[in-house]
């Protein structure tokens, strides 16, 4: 929840916030690591090389029958970015099929795939659960007179043995379905059939995925909230996705023969990604916190406390103020925040946050 002070008025409440399964927010004002030090940095990647330490590639593989054909070498980082390319050189499937590969399948033998792309997913020391999972990224589109091709990039998680699919699509681009590369779509599946499906597509002004933006969820046991360049654009509650997941990047082709890019003449685009980084919060469950004065406020330690009690303090204009605690938040009588400021203030259990690996230091693909 955001406390803001407007048109000269003074909040002057007794709020407490309890939690069952419920979060009290506005979803424009939640808080990313940028604007909130709770969250701690686990594990990244800049991609200044090809970490075979964190990502498994994709090899030979058509996940589930797609058209493309996943292979290594359209797998590359160049100039600090990861880049996977897509094509229409076509390429056949050799016989005996390679061993699949992480998710990416396994391809058909003898096969011929007019497509090839690139697929990496994060190995098993590197599987999450909760957190917040963010990637800068720059995508392809091509639309020739009528028809835009049917390029289906994707960031996303998965887990295969887990009790459901805890698929969650932190975006994908339906290429064919758009006449202009302003849309993207979220998504849930928690059943490896596929057949249930939340998802939302979200068009923006002044939005072109063909540029570069961040892309990320916030994802507890409760809720996952997703982002766009720092912006909350979706929420969803009760979730029921249990990890832990493998992050997935790819590059795949529509599987609907209405949106295949044409077999001739030869083209190539590309997926870049910039970084790939994974934060948990950081939590102290066991102590519950009294804050008398600024003081307090300006010596917080920025752990998810058990409760937080705020004594009649005023909050003054050059203060905005993020807590975060997992029982309660109690705004004693006389609490005040001055115009034009800011509190957020969110009441969410402190849940175990992986990476498997251990922390790791802040850097490239080492």
């Amino acid at each position: 929840m955001v406390l803001k002070k407007e048109g000269g008025k003074k909040m002057n409440k007794r709020i407490i916030f309890f939690i069952g399964n419920l979060l009290i927010y506005f979803i424009a004002f939640a808080q990313t690591p940028t604007n909130d030090p709770h969250w701690q940095l686990k594990w990244e990647d800049q991609f200044n090389n090809f970490n075979s330490s964190k990502w498994l590639i994709g090899k030979y593989g058509d996940h589930y029958g797609e058209p493309q054909l996943y292979l290594e070498t359209n797998v590359q980082t160049f100039n600090g970015n990861l880049v996977i390319k897509i094509s229409n050189y076509p390429v056949r499937c050799p016989n005996p099929a390679p061993s699949q590969v992480g998710e990416a399948g396994t391809c058909t033998p003898e096969k011929l795939y007019q497509y090839t792309s690139g697929w990496i997913e994060t190995k098993e020391a590197y599987k999450t659960q909760y957190g917040y999972i963010e990637a800068r990224i720059k995508l392809p589109f091509k639309r020739v007179g009528n028809k835009s091709w049917g390029f289906w990039p994707a960031f996303w998680t998965f887990s295969s043995g887990a009790t459901n699919a805890a698929e969650i699509d932190i975006f994908e681009m339906f290429g064919g379905e758009y006449k202009e590369p302003n849309t993207l779509n979220t998504c849930i599946h928690r059943h490896y059939d596929f057949n249930e499906h939340m998802g939302c597509a979200h068009t923006f002004a002044n939005f072109d995925y063909t540029e570069w933006h961040t892309y990320a969820i916030e994802w507890n046991a409760n809720r996952i909230i997703w982002y766009l360049d720092g912006k909350a654009i979706r929420t969803t509650c009760n979730h029921q996705i249990i990890g832990p997941i493998r992050i997935i990047l790819n590059l795949a082709i529509q599987s609907q023969s209405k949106y295949y890019p044409p077999t001739s003449p030869p083209f190539t685009a590309y997926m870049y990604v910039d970084y790939v980084k994974v934060y948990c919060l950081q939590c102290d469950k066991s102590t519950p916190l009294t804050i008398n004065n600024l003081t307090d406020l300006a010596n917080y330690d920025y752990k998810v406390k058990k409760s937080i009690t705020i004594n009649p303090i005023t909050i003054p204009a050059g203060n905005n103020i993020c807590l975060r605690a997992n029982d309660f938040i109690e705004l004693k009588p006389g609490f005040e925040v001055q115009t034009g400021r800011e509190m957020y203030l969110d009441v969410t259990p402190c849940e175990p946050c992986i990476p498997i690996a251990q922390e790791i230091p802040r850097g490239g693909g080492e």
